[in-house]
């Protein structure tokens, strides 16, 4: 036996009342922190019993503290016990509560039981405990009691809401914006289920990574293909990153999860890099890839394009991934106007009213120079067509046949706009639509809506990351729709 179910079966003392099997899961996760000190809070004093078998076990050290909703628990206090009168289901009782005591290293729940009170234990006091620091609940088949509020698969159930913990502990690894990361991912260490109980362990953690070690030419370890190693590298120096050498990358772990820790705001494409051909981040980046590779693996005929290009970063990268699968039959067209954005035309498109883009000169970067941005990576050669002007100009008449990629900067409405209408039809079923500034500027997002809503455009729309979105074309539209854009643009399509 350990030392509590050795003090739980001699015990003559105030009353402990406990599932015998709770004992060796108490004694796993704090038996650590015995003869150390720290400071232990149960919910739930009962008659007593459970205050003075943590100090046995605890030791001289711990400083404990016990809430009850009955005045009479009062009298239970003893030599470093200290009981709180108040109701576990109080949101601001359990606030005042975390003025009057330290950082709390075991909180132990073993209130009311019920699913409100299980759950608004959780949430405030999950910021009062230490890191490293342990939350224990137990009782949890309360929440399969309709008497408590539970049943099985009730989703205001506590289990159904230690579940949701689950996905929040692996967030870093859910792809395409579904979930993303937050207090928990960064904060839980590692979550426990057993019979009638629930543990989460606080810890701060970064990002995961993995690593490889070994001899590198092991006749029996699948060598990583060198195109995946080349674009992996170009994807970091597009954005500005310093590149390490092959042996570093070609490990697999050299992923991700590594550009993330390190460069989280270039891996987000939240900043605009001062080196480097890019500013869409890696998440943005690696969409690219994953568009083309599908559509090369489908057999969808069309060119690419991205209409805004700033340094040219995106279409560098879009004709390198061609290049790696040794296609010479698709093109990349890169439109712009390579002297920035256009002063907004707010009479013809109101949503463009007072839009700033137009005065930042970080934005006009000149053809020479992104041409010169191209033969750095060597991959300035007849695939690649540029389209000088704006978009309401080169556009309607680009020798465009068919596209399998429609990438989508412009910003703006009257740009995103014009881009869809004039390039949209052209993009062959199965390609792709990319749309770089969705969460970022609210009018580029609404001219994507106008226009998926007048040509009724249902298709699912994917998050990239806090800004890109893209969607699958599955079904052509008329071209010859400018009479009803016009309504469109008069808001007479309701």
């Amino acid at each position: 036996m350990n030392k509590l179910e050795e003090y739980f079966y001699t015990h003559r003392k105030n009353i402990v009342h406990k599932w015998t099997h709770y004992f060796e899961i108490y004694d796993t996760h704090f038996n650590r922190y015995i003869d150390k000190e720290c400071v232990i809070l149960e919910i739930g004093v009962a008659m007593g019993g459970s205050l003075q078998m943590w100090r046995h076990y605890f030791g001289n050290k711990a400083k404990i503290f016990g809430i009850d909703i009955n005045i009479n628990c009062k009298n239970f206090k003893e030599e470093n016990i200290e009981i709180f009168i108040g109701s576990q289901s109080d949101k601001q009782f359990l606030r005042d509560i975390k003025l009057k005591i330290p950082k709390i290293d075991i909180l132990i729940d073993d209130g009311g039981h019920t699913m409100d009170q299980q759950k608004t234990c959780l949430e405030e006091f999950f910021d009062h405990i230490n890191d490293d620091g342990i939350y224990l609940c137990e009782d949890t088949h309360t929440s399969y009691w309709p008497e408590f509020g539970g049943g099985l698969n009730k989703k205001d159930s506590f289990i159904e809401l230690t579940k949701t913990l689950i996905d929040k502990l692996n967030a870093w690894h859910i792809r395409n914006g579904e979930l993303h990361p937050d207090q928990y991912t960064r904060l839980v260490g590692s979550l426990h289920f057993y019979d009638s109980i629930f543990v989460l362990e606080k810890k701060k953690r970064l990002p995961p990574w993995h690593e490889r070690r070994g001899i590198r030419n092991n006749k029996y370890v699948k060598q990583i293909k060198q195109p995946n190693i080349d674009l992996f590298a170009l994807k970091l120096e597009l954005l500005g990153i310093p590149v390490p050498d092959r042996e570093e990358i070609e490990a697999e772990s050299m992923g991700s999860t590594i550009v993330e820790t390190m460069y989280p705001d270039l891996f987000e494409g939240k900043i605009w890099p001062q080196f480097g051909e890019t500013m869409i981040g890696f998440k943005r980046l690696s969409n690219i890839e994953f568009c083309i590779n599908e559509t090369i693996k489908n057999n969808i005929a069309g060119d690419l394009i991205e209409t805004g290009i700033w340094r040219g970063g995106a279409c560098i990268f879009m004709r390198a991934v061609l290049s790696s699968h040794g296609i010479i039959d698709k093109k990349v067209w890169a439109a712009d106007s390579f002297e920035g954005l256009p002063k907004p035309n707010a009479s013809e498109y109101p949503d463009d009213y007072g839009d700033p883009h137009f005065s930042y000169k970080e934005l006009a970067v000149s053809l020479d120079e992104v041409k010169d941005n191209f033969q750095k990576y060597l991959l300035l050669d007849d695939q690649v067509i540029f389209l000088q002007g704006w978009f309401k100009n080169t556009l309607p008449t680009a020798p465009i046949e068919s596209l399998s990629i429609l990438r989508l900067d412009g910003d703006m409405y009257e740009s995103t706009i014009d881009a869809l209408f004039y390039l949209y039809p052209k993009l062959s079923v199965g390609g792709y639509c990319i749309i770089d500034d969705w969460g970022a500027i609210p009018s580029c997002k609404k001219a994507v809506e106008d226009y998926r809503r007048v040509y009724n455009i249902t298709e699912n729309m994917e998050m990239i990351d806090w800004t890109g979105v893209y969607w699958k074309k599955e079904r052509n539209i008329p071209f010859d729709l400018r009479y009803h854009f016009n309504l469109m643009l008069s808001n007479k399509i309701p």
